[in-house]
């Protein structure tokens, strides 16, 4: 027992000056700060909060998931990627009807990296939306991109907006080799005779 007792004291000894640290009132204040200003935005500015939230889950498969139904949960609906329409990350949209949404990022998207989502983005916004998954291959200089991407973004529905999804990944080798070619095109300075008219 005496064995016991001389432990515990000392132990206690150890403890006893951390319990002065361990509840400091400046970590404290910070936190309930934190805390205050989470919960204002979450109430007041629900779309921007939501993207936040979200673009910081997205490299978690864990967290990403419980993001996705605390937005739904809050009423606000969650858009696909999309070529025409998507940023890199996680962006606020407006449906048909003019309500307030989140579109999904290009980037976020399995297989597929801020890398290679980058040139899509820059080509769409220097001249305007793609027309055609032709007119997609022309203008962008994709960087890196290979089947297992091109692919994950058909299987999510980004060309959509460009095509029927099922022909989409049945022609993804002939996608791949148009966007190939021009890639080879671009760099010998030619142009085709399409290009001309």
């Amino acid at each position: 027992r005496g064995y016991s007792r001389e432990l515990a004291e000392t132990m206690f000894e150890l403890i006893e000056p951390f319990a002065g640290y361990a509840f400091n009132k400046a970590h404290s204040t910070c936190y309930a700060m934190i805390a205050y200003w989470t919960a204002y935005l979450k109430a007041n500015h629900k779309l921007e909060y939501m993207v936040a939230l979200l673009d910081a889950a997205s490299d978690s498969p864990d967290r990403l998931p419980a993001a996705v139904r605390e937005a739904r949960r809050l009423g606000i609906r969650i858009l696909g990627p999309d070529v025409n329409l998507g940023r890199v990350g996680f962006s606020v949209a407006e449906t048909e009807d003019g309500e307030g949404a989140v579109r999904f990022g290009l980037a976020t998207v399995k297989n597929v990296g801020p890398s290679a989502v980058q040139p899509v983005i820059e080509a769409r916004e220097k001249d305007g939306t793609f027309k055609s998954v032709e007119d997609l291959c022309k203008r962008v200089e994709f960087r890196g991109l290979n089947r297992r991407m091109l692919e994950s973004l058909i299987k999510v529905g980004a060309l959509d907006s460009l095509a029927v999804r099922s022909a989409l990944l049945g022609s993804s080798d002939r996608i791949l080799a148009l966007i190939q070619r021009e890639a080879r095109l671009r760099e010998a300075g030619q142009t085709t005779m399409f290009d001309l008219l």
